[in-house]
């Protein structure tokens, strides 16, 4: 069901209250609470669909019923489109204005992406190009929360994420949600994995919607907290490397997600028949063979790395500032083959140092002396070595010079890490300073390094980690320009809207 209100009783209670003179009726406000849940299984683009992200909206939706704890559910689950969405949350919004919400519970279940310190709920008809309108903004869903002051609010994501993550601080998604934590009273936000990990699905539900429900199943208490859920699923995922979830939490850890009625009992014990009955029907045995050959698939040799780094050199050749900006820069793109020509290429040798990695590259050290008398120099480490031979390059420089005097002119640097695997893009945008009339030089203070992982076997996969970058290039550049002549930017545009 798209759109699906429960209510369990009237908004407005009316109690007698006895004066010393004469009896009156006073109206006293309902005190209620209300959910969202939202999830997006099929995209424009059909390899990006996530099957079970239908059924995890489904299922969660049919919990939250059956707890009757919820006054209103609104579940937006048939891939609705952006404009259709962000309709119904503002019209769901507004419904609420006026009435004291005591918890507010958001789900999502779909692709997520963290880019540009913005966490974005990609919708069923996402296009990069059309990033704003055809995203949810965390920011957005946020302050559109914060409208109706809720005493707790509670925040599952479900996301499978886009892999976009900043290189000096690894644990930046983390960090980002809470700081989001600071606007609310009470929260607990439940997230499915890292800023740089995949959210994983079979055909039945994603993991970590799966772990949320047999947190109920097998809690032995009549009454279940937060903190109970959020403990089972940490043992559920230990040792998980691949998928490690996270949670932020700001309250007395005594708040109750629910207490087991007969209802909602019934609901689990059905949802599970139906779960073991599904598995039996879909769920062929496969053998060693078919296992291994299915999962070789994502793998290339040699040669396939060479094929996929040309199929890179190719988009990289086709490279274009979008159409507001394009006519007011020239932009110049070189193939590097000595990596260790780009500034700051120390940060990603670190990188390789301290993360597990099948990267066919290795931290690279240099003897140095440090002081005047030293005898013995010390290892340093200054860089990384690309361990793949007869590459055609191994790093882009992108020069985009100004054609104007009162603009900034840039260098974007990219680095490729390859394994049989993966492909990764680490990248960076730099501005020039000028320190004379014709001479400029560029501004090291701070380099912030950023990566995306794709899959090397995959050209789309391959294509929209690229226009990751393009991403930054162009949001990066636009940025410093209506910073500058005192502009909107796009987020601030989307304040106009609707929504």
């Amino acid at each position: 069901m798209a759109h699906d209100y429960t209510r369990k009783k009237r908004h407005i209670a009316y109690s007698r209250a006895v004066s010393s003179n004469t009896n009156t009726l006073k109206p006293q406000l309902k005190i209620m609470n209300i959910a969202i849940v939202l999830a997006v299984s099929k995209y424009t683009n059909p390899s990006n669909n996530l099957p079970a992200s239908k059924k995890d909206g489904d299922v969660i939706s049919g919990v939250l019923s059956a707890t009757g704890k919820f006054d209103k559910i609104l579940t937006i689950n048939n891939n609705e489109s952006s404009s259709e969405i962000k309709e119904k949350l503002s019209n769901f919004f507004i419904e609420n204005k006026g009435v004291k919400i005591e918890e507010l519970f958001f789900y999502y279940s779909g692709h997520g992406e963290f880019s540009n310190d913005e966490f974005y709920y990609l919708l069923s008809d996402f296009d990069s190009k059309r990033k704003h309108q055809t995203t949810l903004q965390n920011n957005e869903v946020d302050d559109l929360i914060r409208t109706l002051n809720p005493t707790i609010v509670v925040k599952v994501i479900d996301a499978c994420q886009s892999g976009t993550s900043y290189i000096k601080e690894s644990d930046v998604l983390t960090k980002y949600f809470n700081e989001t934590k600071k606007g609310f009273n009470k929260c607990y936000f439940l997230n499915s994995s890292l800023g740089d990990q995949s959210s994983y699905q079979d055909d039945n539900l994603s993991f970590f919607t799966h772990s949320f429900i047999e947190s109920l199943k097998g809690h032995p208490s009549s009454e279940i907290r937060y903190k109970d859920i959020i403990d089972f699923i940490l043992d559920d995922f230990h040792g998980n490397e691949e998928q490690t979830p996270f949670f932020v939490i700001q309250a007395e850890l005594t708040e109750k997600f629910c207490a087991f009625n007969d209802n909602l009992k019934k609901y689990l014990v059905d949802y599970q028949e139906v779960k073991k009955t599904s598995a039996k029907e879909d769920k062929k045995n496969p053998t060693l063979l078919e296992i291994i050959k299915n999962n070789a698939k994502d793998y290339v040799d040699k040669d396939g790395a060479l094929k996929a780094m040309e199929y890179c050199k190719q988009q990289f050749e086709k490279l274009e500032l979008d159409s507001e900006i394009s006519d007011l820069f020239n932009m110049e793109i070189r193939f590097v083959l000595d990596h260790q020509t780009i500034p700051g290429v120390r940060t990603i040798g670190t990188w390789l140092k301290d993360n597990n990695n099948e990267f066919f590259a290795s931290p690279k050290y240099e003897e140095e002396f440090f002081e005047e008398y030293d005898i013995v120099p010390r290892m340093v480490l200054t860089g990384y070595k690309f361990l793949i031979e007869d590459a055609p390059f191994s790093a882009v420089r992108i020069e985009i010079t100004s054609k104007f005097p009162n603009l900034k002119s840039y260098q974007c640097n990219v680095a490729l890490l390859i394994s049989k695997k993966e492909i990764s893009f680490f990248y960076t945008v730099l501005n020039y300073l000028e320190d004379g009339w014709e001479t400029k030089k560029l501004n090291l203070e701070k380099i912030k390094w950023t990566y995306n992982n794709s899959k090397i076997a995959s050209e789309e996969s391959m294509l929209r980690g690229l226009k990751g970058v393009y991403e930054s290039i162009n949001d990066r550049i636009k940025l410093d320009i209506n910073n500058q002549f005192g502009l909107k930017n796009e987020s601030e545009q989307d304040d106009d809207l609707p929504f």
